[in-house]
């Protein structure tokens, strides 16, 4: 097992780094990051940092470059694309059909857009999706922007502790 890991690491690199905000991007870019495991981030920025030519700060900060631009491209999305959506005979159709159900769904969006965005970011099955729904949800830019802040910066914060620990072990 030893002799795997000290190959992987072998492998990578003295450009390796450059996998980090990628990977952080496509983890948490709408559609791809449904398919794209936070494993393989953690995996990589693990073994980038046990080679120690990159320090600790540099890593994070790339992964948490990425992670808020795929979350800017999914809130864009979901701004731009909603609209669109809205207009097609199908989606009216539903939403005549659930009028009351999706009031109270955008009424929920607007009041805890925080806690959603936040959320959505900490956890893997709603990280590509979340930013998508708040675009949809017409909130503006800038206070997605100051809550996927928030969120990017407690998603890297774990995401140290969990290659800090990795390395020590």
């Amino acid at each position: 097992m030893a002799d795997t890991l000290n190959e992987l690491v072998a492998n990578i690199g003295p450009h390796g780094y450059l996998l980090v905000p990628a990977l952080a991007f496509l983890e948490a870019c709408v559609g791809i990051g449904l398919f794209v495991s936070g494993i393989f981030l953690v995996s990589t920025a693990s073994l980038i940092y046990l080679q120690g030519e990159v320090n600790l700060a540099l890593l994070i900060a790339l992964a948490f470059s990425g992670a808020l631009l795929g979350d800017h491209l999914g809130f864009l999305v979901g701004a731009y694309a909603g609209p669109a959506l809205g207009k097609k005979r199908w989606v009216r159709k539903q939403l005549v059909r659930r009028k009351e159900a999706y009031r109270k769904f955008q009424r929920l969006l607007q009041k805890s857009t925080p806690w959603a965005i936040c959320l959505g970011r900490l956890y893997p099955a709603t990280r590509s999706l979340s930013p998508v729904l708040a675009g949809v949800s017409n909130i503006s830019l800038s206070r997605f922007f100051a809550y996927d802040l928030l969120a990017c910066s407690l998603w890297a914060t774990g995401l140290t502790v969990i290659v800090y620990t990795a390395g020590q072990v």
